[in-house]
């Protein structure tokens, strides 16, 4: 009873170093929580190496995690856990030898567990070392098939092969085997929607940011999977949450004001194309088509002209660019230089054609 109690104390411990460390570095004082990680090392002991050493590992506390991992390898010689976790602090602090050295080691000491070969399996995915990767990937599910993330390591590296059916055979059984993972439901509805299988990648997003709120990319993903089935009232509302986690995300933006020029609601449009344009490092093309789309929406096609002459001596092969030209000069009663306009954009769209079919001929992608 007594050692139970003593074990409930230590973790309490654990739990509150951990909170105070994250907040800390959260603030940014990342040295004030590296030295509470120290003081607590040396003051326990080797009584919590393990959480200890990931603990510091998660904060990029590398010096500590090492100390922690190598004590612990040094306490039992036998064990593969603190060698692998050495190699994953190699891997973070960019030695990748130490790292490959370290994760091999382990697959050595313990040959029949599944997490040695997992984790060299994944670091080598990391590396682009795919046959490599595939092998220690596949030899730890031979062991545990049951092993969630190795199915969805090998998902990607089939993913990286172009190998898109077998991917998501992977991705569907790391969701099935842990349905409370937020990125198995994230990646199989990236597959989904490369596969322009909006509805179900709507599925599997929405699942994946039901469990991660917080998580930019998935509710940015979603509202491009709306928008792509022009459910832009939809799309709104997931790329607006994305931009409330990250408010300079430039893909968000520019895809909500889409949804508001393909509503009609041009001026809500310019309120997030004009200081997306203001802020941008280079001018973008696609903010200066799609600005002047809406200025000619509101009928201000003076407004529109100057962005797409910006447009086009940019890139003057931009047939859509002359085409929304020459509709402005005819709303300014410029019809020579609508005519001619229209002109450039015809000739554009034809070589267009031709480049395409030529492609086609030639055999290029």
């Amino acid at each position: 009873m007594r050692l139970r109690r003593q074990a409930r104390r230590d973790a309490a411990d654990v739990s509150a170093l951990a909170a105070l460390c994250r907040a800390l570095h959260a603030q940014g004082q990342h040295a004030e929580a590296e030295q509470r990680l120290r003081d607590f090392l040396e003051q326990s002991g080797d009584s919590h190496l393990e959480p200890l050493g990931q603990l510091a590992l998660d904060l990029g506390a590398d010096v500590v995690a090492e100390q922690c991992f190598s004590r612990w390898a040094a306490q039992h010689p036998g064990t593969a856990a603190p060698i692998g976790w050495l190699g994953i602090v190699y891997a973070q602090r960019g030695d990748a030898a130490a790292a490959e050295r370290e994760l091999i080691r382990a697959t050595e000491i313990e040959p029949e567990l599944a997490e040695p070969w997992y984790r060299l399996g994944s670091f080598l995915l990391r590396k682009r070392e795919l046959a490599l990767a595939e092998r220690h990937l596949r030899r730890a599910l031979e062991i545990d098939p049951l092993m969630a993330r190795a199915h969805t390591n090998l998902g990607y590296l089939l993913d990286l092969r172009g190998e898109r059916t077998a991917a998501l055979r992977e991705f569907q059984k790391a969701v099935q085997l842990s349905p409370h993972d937020p990125e198995g439901h994230f990646n199989l509805g990236a597959l989904h929607a490369e596969a322009r299988r909006y509805d179900l990648a709507i599925e599997q997003f929405v699942e994946g940011v039901a469990l991660a709120p917080d998580r930019v990319e998935g509710h940015y993903n979603l509202g491009a999977a709306y928008f792509e089935l022009r459910r832009y009232e939809e799309a709104i509302r997931a790329f607006r949450r994305a931009l409330r986690l990250q408010p300079a995300h430039e893909e968000a933006r520019y895809y909500l004001g889409l949804c508001y020029v393909r509503k009609g609601a041009y001026d809500r449009a310019l309120m997030h194309f004009e200081p997306a344009h203001r802020q941008a490092p280079t001018v973008s093309v696609r903010l200066l088509f799609a600005m002047a789309q809406c200025y000619n929406g509101l009928e201000m096609p003076r407004q529109a002209v100057r962005l797409l002459q910006q447009l086009v001596d940019l890139v003057p092969d931009h047939a859509r660019a002359y085409h929304l030209l020459g509709i402005c000069y005819d709303k300014l009663g410029e019809r020579e230089r609508a005519g001619d306009a229209y002109r450039r954009s015809d000739l554009h769209l034809t070589l267009a054609r031709g480049r395409r079919a030529a492609g086609r001929v030639e055999g290029r992608p």
